[in-house]
């Protein structure tokens, strides 16, 4: 029969806690990720300028 020792469930749960860590920082990477590209995209659109209306129809025909 299966016996549940206490330092095997610690080392369990110390793993999953580990696990979820890493999940946390690699979501928090990827959020500042995303915001840097929403960054850059809306300097580059500030530094373009305004569109122009031939490109507005063409983006509404796709």
């Amino acid at each position: 029969m299966f016996g549940l020792n206490g330092k095997i469930v610690r080392h369990h749960f110390m793993g999953v806690y580990g696990k979820v860590v890493q999940i946390r920082e690699l979501v928090e990477v990827i959020d500042t990720v995303f915001d840097s590209f929403h960054k850059v995209n809306m300097i580059s659109k500030t530094m373009l300028g305004p569109r122009k209306p031939s490109a507005k129809k063409l983006d509404r025909l796709r």
